[in-house]
């Protein structure tokens, strides 16, 4: 435990020598959700109401997003493709750590970092707009809404670290990469709440896991969410599935790995 708690810190310490240019992609998020909030704002003063939301529903919906993209959805998959197909994957056949738990800490650090940098950008934007948010009415809302956090940024990870380890049979994993994450991506509901989507695709959505990286929690937060509680169990039951599943497909992934380099 002590070496990945080592491994968190020397990577919290590399990810403030990176404050400028995280805050600067931060900056940008914000602005390419104001935007949107831009666009929906005009769409309502036609519409007044769009399927189960109001304005300030949509808005905090929006706001939650900015949250979600930088502390739950992972990118890491990016340098482990890199790792395994350029060989300095190599090095971690020999370091005694576990190569999924090392890079879940990595994330993790990444994640704490940019959560709590993006959690300043829309403070300050939720004290401008706050007449336009819809705040949870219940105590415990608040609990659930963090609980579902911590297991969407668990479940984010694992898609991504399954999508990584395609590398291992994939030369050129980069392509399937970029098309599955923007499909967990349009399954998550990170574009536009999955209920405003037509039935069809939102019955698809709804048997999939991927709804409980982005629109799990926000409906949680906006208080939409009928049963949480089996929504937090069925998420941590994928989470733990999910995860065997993954040591299983690393350990084939590391013997292919071994033969080619022989």
């Amino acid at each position: 435990m002590r070496k990945y708690w080592t491994v968190f810190w020397v990577n919290w310490q590399n990810a403030l020598q990176y404050r400028g240019p995280t805050f600067i992609s931060v900056l940008g998020n914000i602005l390419r959700i104001g935007v949107l909030l831009y666009l929906w704002n005009a769409i309502y003063q036609s519409e007044g109401r769009l399927g189960d939301y109001s304005l300030p529903d949509l808005i905090t919906y929006y706001l939650l997003q900015l949250i979600i993209g930088s502390a739950v959805l992972s990118y890491a998959s990016w340098e482990i493709v890199d790792q395994i197909r350029e060989g300095t994957f190599s090095s971690f056949l020999i370091r005694p750590v576990n190569y999924l738990h090392y890079w879940f800490t990595l994330n993790l650090s990444w994640k704490v970092f940019e959560g709590l940098m993006v959690a300043v950008g829309v403070g300050l934007l939720s004290f401008i707009l706050i007449d336009y948010i819809s705040i949870p009415s219940r105590p415990s809302t608040y609990l659930f809404f963090f609980l579902s956090l911590l297991l969407g940024m668990v479940l984010a990870f694992e898609f991504d670290f399954a999508i990584a380890l395609l590398a291992f049979w994939l030369v050129q994993a980069n392509a399937f990469k970029y098309m599955l994450q923007y499909v967990v991506f349009f399954f998550a509901g990170a574009l536009l709440p999955l209920d405003l989507f037509p039935k069809a695709i939102e019955a698809i959505a709804n048997v999939l896991p991927f709804r409980y990286l982005a629109f799990f929690p926000s409906q949680i937060f906006l208080e939409k969410e009928a049963h949480p509680v089996a929504g937090l169990i069925g998420a941590l039951a994928w989470s733990v599935g999910l995860y065997l599943f993954l040591r299983f497909v690393l350990n084939r992934g590391i013997k292919r790995y071994e033969a080619v380099g022989h």
